[in-house]
């Protein structure tokens, strides 16, 4: 293409989104004499969300989210970090003290049990880490 149509592309775009006006013949510039041309939108000419959330493929998605209320990570409580606590405490993965409170040991504890079943090692325990654990 040629490189002045290129440079013109952005300003036919937007020509092209604004609606147009008509002047009538005698070339007049009162507005009362200008008239209304309607333009129907091309199809091709859609334009992306500005505000649109990306589409995250389930494939590429961690094995928790934030949303998640069964994901335990740092700061979590409670009787499912009890519950995790004490089996990887069974499994020799965690040697401290089972509270309920999900700190920095059970989250070494964690990362260790998913290097050792080829889990995605972030300390999180969420639905793969869970199932791998019972």
């Amino acid at each position: 293409m040629n490189w002045k149509v290129l440079a013109l592309l952005p300003a036919l775009t937007l020509a092209a989104a604004l609606p147009a006006y008509s002047l009538t013949n005698n070339k007049s510039h009162n507005p009362t004499t200008a008239s209304y041309v309607a333009q129907n939108p091309q199809p091709g000419n859609t334009m992306k969300k500005p505000n649109a959330a990306p589409n995250v493929h389930p494939k590429h998605r961690s094995n928790s989210t934030a949303n998640n209320s069964n994901v335990l990570r740092v700061g979590s409580r409670g009787e499912a970090v009890k519950t995790a606590q004490n089996s990887l405490k069974q499994q020799g993965f965690y040697n401290g003290n089972v509270t309920g409170v999900f700190d920095n040991n059970t989250r070494s504890a964690v990362i260790q049990f998913q290097k050792s079943k080829k889990l995605r090692a972030d300390g999180i325990i969420g639905h793969r880490t869970l199932a791998s654990l019972k």
